[in-house]
């Protein structure tokens, strides 16, 4: 029942081809952990990893793009965004090719944020699956054409009907999606 119910909010993001080039490459902010004397990449929880690797993946085929990291600090001593670019530079990237944005506290304030730096510009935006409609939706709203980058699918098109956690991940993603879509249309 949860791959169903998460299909529904994934269905129709595609893995990004690598062969469409893009200026720049938006990884949209996610959560990390305050850790002392760590590497930046293990700050990073397992969905920032997933976005940072899609993202980095995309970064690597298109030498001249530049990379946007989001995400404020939530009360944790550093913001999303600077963990996300030393993470970056950690795996490689060099520090001129990032722009981080840590005062994005949602993804609408992300595309707003972002928007006035993208004007023409050939855009990947990469977040999970199951956020990628309503993330390149305000970006649309933003005046901003985005590609989506898909880094993460909760669904699987064969379900093996066994009860575990993940079950109960999938649906919770599932009605927070259908959640934030329908706030989203109530705010126009």
């Amino acid at each position: 029942m949860a791959d169903r119910l998460i299909s529904t909010v994934e269905k129709d993001m595609y893995p990004f081809d690598i062969q469409q080039p893009v200026d720049v490459v938006i990884v949209l902010g996610s959560g990390h952990k305050d850790l002392n004397n760590t590497p930046a990449v293990m700050e990073l929880g397992s969905s920032a990893l997933f976005r940072l690797e899609e993202g980095l993946r995309i970064l690597n085929a298109n030498p001249n793009a530049k990379l946007f990291v989001s995400g404020y600090s939530g009360g944790i001593t550093e913001s999303h965004a600077d963990v996300m670019r030393k993470a970056a530079i950690e795996l490689g990237t060099k520090p001129n090719r990032i722009k981080a944005f840590p005062l994005a506290k949602d993804t609408q304030e992300e595309a707003k944020s972002m928007a006035p730096y993208l004007k023409g510009k050939r855009v990947a935006l990469v977040t999970e699956a199951s956020h990628l409609k309503r993330a390149t939706i305000f970006f649309k709203q933003a005046g901003i054409d985005t590609m989506p980058a898909p880094a993460m699918y909760l669904g699987s098109e064969k379900s093996d009907w066994q009860i575990n956690a993940n079950a109960s991940y999938k649906s919770e993603r599932a009605f927070y999606e259908w959640l934030g879509r329908a706030w989203q249309w109530m705010k126009g």
